[in-house]
């Protein structure tokens, strides 16, 4: 009897390890697909955050090149400004220089070295 009561005890240890060993088998297997589900999830997640980041780079690079042009026109238009007065000056020079040439060659005491 003691040879079929170690059989029979070591028949119910191999049947509940091999029901644990189909019941951790199943576990992860679900594991797994909970896993890979969650993954999915979170790359759609992240996807999602991804497209929204990049529209709003992008709407934050048009403003800049919106706000960039309108200082570029800006400083355009003082740099012309600046040109034309810059233009007149130097024209008022040019005249002060010819009335000042003028002047010295009709005065007699520019010319007699006395």
């Amino acid at each position: 009897m003691k040879t079929l009561e170690l059989l029979g005890i070591i028949g119910s240890v191999v049947t509940v390890g091999i029901a644990l060993g189909a019941v951790i088998i199943g576990s992860n297997d679900n594991l797994h697909a909970e896993l890979r589900t969650e993954m999915q999830e979170l790359r759609a997640e992240v996807r999602t955050e991804v497209r929204e980041l990049r529209a709003d780079v992008h709407t934050e690079v048009q403003e800049l090149r919106t706000e960039v042009s309108t200082d570029m026109h800006a400083l355009e238009m003082r740099l012309s400004s600046v040109e034309r007065r810059l233009a007149k000056f130097e024209g008022l020079l040019e005249g002060l220089r010819d009335a000042i040439a003028a002047q010295g060659r009709a005065d007699p005491r520019a010319e007699s070295p006395a």
